[in-house]
């Protein structure tokens, strides 16, 4: 019986991965009979369920330093935790730094295609990653299990959705607004679609840069500043894609994108960068090949043209509805640790 697991963050973001360890940290703590410990920097208790219990860890240190290792093996060992699982490079490189130390089935999940390598992760107990791409470049067996997304409905309805005139097609981008995520050139695309709305989903250090840009264009394409939509709505998503009729992320990102798989939940197709994980989701018609405005205008009017569009998705669409829930992630992982306990079990 699993009684006791504990989670371990040592990054600085606030991305995906972070969203994974919350959402399932917080579906094991709801859905279960175990005691659920996430290990993480202070920031990040703010995203954590209530019912999860948290322990404070400055993981900003070095993987090296002495005394995180030291902090972190006391921690594991006060807590008497039959699981402890990793997420990411610097959380595997610390549990295999405190093995000796410890006494527990460790496991780690991999995010994205870099880390951690198999020299590393061959050290521990079991194995995710989130998609085949993620380990492609590995030997080792691995547990594939897909980022699973909350499908609960919002609290209260969001109001402030735009309602484009006539039958005009509305793409949406959700996204942190940093230079990583792309969307000048997004913007550049739409300027040259000039019958396509755009909602910019976000808020970020280049809003204000982003919002400048689109005026700057209205210099030379006509409309634009009409066109072109910033909208603040944290926990809105779901509305804002039912609005929309295209979903674009046009970010080289390593993982997968949580607003890839909402799309597909919400039943809206997607165009994305193959970069990362999105050649796991979605066909080579559906995915960005670099991040020039030219090729991004060119596949959005080529899917807003499709008028099979949602018949061409819809077999994708019930993919997610099958594998890309919380619950199917959370179940999925539960059952990886419940065949470790049952080995470790056999073998006491």
């Amino acid at each position: 019986m699993i009684q006791t697991i504990c989670h371990l963050i040592a990054s600085r973001e606030h991305g995906g991965l972070e969203k994974h360890v919350a959402d399932l940290s917080g579906w094991q703590a709801r859905n279960t009979a175990a005691r659920v410990t996430v290990i993480a920097h202070p920031r990040y208790l703010p995203t954590l369920d209530e019912s999860v219990q948290f322990i404070p860890l400055n993981t900003d240190r070095s993987r090296q330093h002495p005394n995180l290792v030291w902090r972190l093996a006391n921690v594991i060992r006060k807590g008497k935790y039959q699981i402890v699982h990793g997420h990411g490079s610097k959380s595997a490189q610390l549990l295999a730094a405190v093995q000796p130390y410890t006494d527990n089935q460790q496991v780690i999940t991999r995010h994205n295609v870099r880390h951690p390598r198999d020299k590393l992760a061959s050290a521990f107990d079991a194995r995710i990653a989130i998609s085949e791409n993620t380990v492609a470049n590995s030997r080792l067996t691995w547990n594939i299990i897909p980022n699973g997304v909350d499908m609960q409905p919002p609290r209260q309805k969001y109001a402030s959705i735009p309602n484009p005139p006539g039958d005009k097609p509305t793409v949406l981008v959700a996204s942190r607004l940093i230079k990583a995520r792309c969307l000048d050139a997004l913007i550049d695309a739409i300027g040259m679609l000039p019958d396509v709305h755009l909602m910019v989903l976000g808020d970020g250090p280049e809003k204000e840069n982003l919002q400048q840009h689109v005026m700057r264009l209205g210099e030379t394409v006509e409309g634009i500043e009409t066109r072109v939509e910033f909208f603040s709505g944290n926990g809105a998503i779901g509305h804002f894609m039912q609005a929309a009729n295209l979903v674009v992320i046009p970010a080289e990102v390593e993982g997968t994108p949580y607003t890839l798989i909402e799309a597909l939940l919400h039943r809206r197709p997607v165009l994305a960068n193959r970069a990362g994980n999105a050649i796991d989701y979605l066909p080579a018609e559906y995915l960005l090949d670099n991040t020039q405005a030219e090729h991004i205008a060119e596949k959005i009017s080529h899917a807003l043209n499709n008028t099979r569009l949602l018949d061409a998705f819809e077999p994708l669409f019930q993919n997610a509805a099958d594998n890309f829930t919380l619950d199917s992630m959370a179940k999925a992982t539960w059952d990886v640790y419940a065949k470790l306990i049952s080995q470790a079990a056999v073998h006491q």
